[in-house]
């Protein structure tokens, strides 16, 4: 696995005015601490208004190797400082991936790319299905679990990412 070559890959398709290293923003603290020093943040919403698009979209995308595993890690960040909205959430999410998954290496340079969509949130979520507390998004025509973390958490980000096997 190359993994220099999978962030050239990334960082040549962005704005270089859109290449960030805060993970968190909108009012939401996300610590950095744990994650790989080989990785790109892209501000999404940047990048998104620079190619004209106004499609709803998630905050922040990261994307870091883990050689370990052989895989390309893609992160799309949803950041909401107060309580946030499922389907509003979901909707987000799924745009991203869709956009994530537009600029992943080719599978041959890189290896594997795993797609692993995140909510951080401040305040709780309003859910559809207050039963069913899990943020289930539809990519590539499969059902992905989100993680989701809180706002100001000490490695909050880190934590999800490891906790669910991706670090």
């Amino acid at each position: 696995m190359n993994l220099s070559k999978g962030l050239t890959h990334i960082q040549g398709q962005v704005s270089p005015k859109s290449i960030t290293d805060e993970c968190g923003g909108e009012k939401c603290r996300v610590y950095r601490t744990g994650l790989p020093r080989k990785r790109i943040v892209i501000n999404v919403e940047k990048e998104f208004d620079s190619r004209g698009d106004s499609s709803k979209r998630c905050d922040r995308m990261l994307f870091y190797g883990n050689a370990g595993k052989k895989v390309f890690i893609t992160v799309p960040i949803e950041l909401k400082s107060g309580k946030a909205n499922e389907s509003e959430v979901r909707e987000k999410l799924e745009n991203s991936l869709k956009f994530a998954s537009t600029l992943a290496p080719d599978r041959k340079a890189i290896g594997k790319t795993e797609f692993v969509p995140v909510l951080i949130h401040g305040r709780g979520i309003n859910w559809t299905n207050p039963r069913c507390k899990q943020l289930i998004v539809n990519f590539q025509g499969k059902p992905v679990k989100a993680l989701i973390g809180r706002c100001g958490r000490k490695n909050n980000l880190a934590n999800l990412l490891s906790e669910a096997g991706y670090l």
